[in-house]
């Protein structure tokens, strides 16, 4: 396949050139999108593109939905056949990469994420109860297990995915929990594989997931999707149509949706 790698990146400096050292030693297409950066992630990048690494822009920080909007779009334009996301504060091994991609193409996935699961008790304690809320309801409206709804290293398919990623309309973190819902409805196969994660605790590393306001987001959206569901003729019928795709894939072929 024609892969692309594609970093969401606000403030990264301190970590991006780590990141891209391992990377391009391994992978010849890493897209790195600024989102509005006030420290030097830009010309980190732009000191890269030599080994091919490639910078694309935003002028004002947008959010890391917008950022992975920027990415897809510039991947499916240039006829790329599927896209790796991570992100850029080496919270994801790129050690990970060749196991995850091997269980992508063996599985026929559509969507590969990452579960962190089986280090949760590195994660910490408000995160690990987010997310293990957030995937619990993810995996109802989704009506399959979802293990993992709030991890950043995914694959997509984007053959399969691109009218998805084209039409993702959310901005912020929101955006990873749009984008499977959006996958699970349209009946395309979602899988997981565990990955290794890294918590550190020094300012290298800041998280910019802001616990009040991104899960407020997330809870508007699922609050939008249920309004749509239950309310509209369309929703119902999709919601109609999942189920019954998912009873013929347990019932009529024997899957299970267990984590790779």
């Amino acid at each position: 396949m024609k892969i692309c790698i594609i970093v969401p990146s606000y403030n990264a400096a301190a970590t991006l050139s780590s990141l891209l050292e391992a990377l391009i030693s391994l992978y010849p297409c890493v897209v790195i999108v600024d989102d509005g950066s006030e420290d030097e992630t830009a010309l980190i990048a732009r000191y890269f593109a030599r080994h091919g690494v490639v910078l694309l822009q935003h002028p004002v920080n947008r959010g890391k939905g917008a950022a992975l909007r920027t990415g897809f779009n510039w991947a499916i334009k240039r006829g790329f056949e599927a896209a790796v996301t991570l992100d850029s504060d080496l919270q994801h091994s790129y050690e990970d990469l060749p196991g995850l991609l091997n269980i992508f193409n063996r599985d026929h996935l559509d969507l590969l994420i990452g579960t962190r699961f089986p280090n949760i008790k590195e994660m910490p304690k408000i995160r690990r109860f987010g997310n293990r809320f957030s995937s619990w309801i993810a995996s109802r409206f989704c009506h399959q297990p979802i293990y993992d709804s709030q991890c950043g290293y995914r694959i997509y398919r984007l053959t399969t995915c691109k009218s998805i990623l084209q039409a993702l309309a959310l901005e912020r973190f929101d955006t990873e929990t749009e984008v499977i819902i959006r996958i699970a409805f349209a009946r395309l196969r979602i899988g997981f594989a565990p990955i290794t994660v890294i918590y550190p605790t020094d300012e290298m590393h800041k998280t910019y997931y802001r616990p009040f306001w991104d899960t407020n987001l997330i809870f508007r959206f699922y609050v939008k999707e249920f309004c749509r569901r239950r309310f509209t003729h369309l929703g119902r019928q999709n919601t109609k149509r999942l189920k019954k795709h998912i009873k013929f894939l347990q019932y009529g072929h024997g899957i299970s949706f267990e984590k790779s």
